[in-house]
């Protein structure tokens, strides 16, 4: 009867070792997960910045600059803004679109964009249409100017 006693003790340890193996791929599985989770987020946030700087480089096209060698403007309520300044070749201009500050990145993400200026026509100068003249050298200040894309002008890295 002794012999009868101990027979399920090789089964009991078997099931034990299954059970460990099993703990250590759960454990394994998890660290794994919270990694990929890591990465998720620290996309998300850079995918938010990403999509603000591109809307900061669209609304800055729109607005009316006043033809300043370096200036921005941001919209009320927003965290992003826009950034317009001289660059080195005379007729062309260098637009930077800026994110907010996003918890979990270094710095404010930038966009850049080549355009150029045209001079608006402003009621008192008489005129009824949007743009008149040629686009205006960087030296040239006058009193508010519209952006007009390069064709190719993307840059994704900080000119100069």
């Amino acid at each position: 009867m002794i012999g009868d006693a101990q027979q399920g003790s090789s089964t009991l340890a078997a099931l034990v070792v299954v059970l460990l193996l099993g703990l250590a791929a759960l454990t394994a599985w998890q660290r794994r997960m919270d990694v990929s989770l890591t990465l998720i987020q620290d996309q998300a946030r850079y995918m938010t910045a990403f999509h603000q700087a591109e809307s900061a480089l669209s609304w800055g096209l729109s607005q009316s600059w006043q033809g300043d060698r370096k200036q921005c403007l941001h919209p009320p309520g927003e965290g992003f803004r826009a950034c317009l300044q001289a660059s080195v070749v005379s007729d062309r201009w260098i637009l930077r679109g800026e994110s907010a500050v996003v918890p979990g990145l270094p710095a404010p993400l930038c966009l850049y964009r080549l355009v150029t200026v045209r001079p608006l026509r402003t009621p008192e100068s008489g005129g009824d249409d949007a743009f008149s003249g040629s686009p205006r050298e960087p030296d040239v200040l006058g009193p508010y100017y519209a952006l007009v894309p390069l064709p190719g002008g993307w840059l994704d890295y900080p000119p100069g």
